[in-house]
């Protein structure tokens, strides 16, 4: 081989490294787990409605949201979504710890957008 055939497989060999090393690198996913609290939906086969409870670290109810839609559990992005309601119904229920009825943190989440 000559030089310039080296110096080619060099910078393929390079390059091919680098875009390995880059196709590593993933933009921050929020976590599937909740901080703090947890969540539950319940359904019924027969029907399109579920109820979304949020609990504390205590199993205490903090709130809880009739839905007129099904919700699939499984997804990635339904667990967020459902974090992040459960996150702003603990930012309420800590200082007060009173469970809120008129909101809408579920709703808002799975509106379609």
């Amino acid at each position: 081989m000559n030089i310039l055939s080296c110096l080619r497989v060099t910078v393929l060999t390079g390059l091919l490294a680098l875009a390995s090393i880059s196709g590593l690198a993933q933009p921050n996913i929020a976590p599937a787990v909740a901080r703090e609290g947890f969540w539950v939906v319940e359904w019924t086969p027969q029907s399109r409605q579920c109820i979304v409870r949020f609990y504390n670290g205590r199993q205490q109810l903090i709130y809880q949201k009739v839905m007129d839609r099904s919700l699939n559990v499984t997804r990635r992005q339904t667990k967020q979504r459902l974090n992040m309601a459960l996150e702003q119904a603990m930012y309420v229920w800590n200082p007060t710890h009173q469970m809120r009825t008129g909101r809408q943190w579920v709703a808002i989440q799975f509106d379609k957008r």
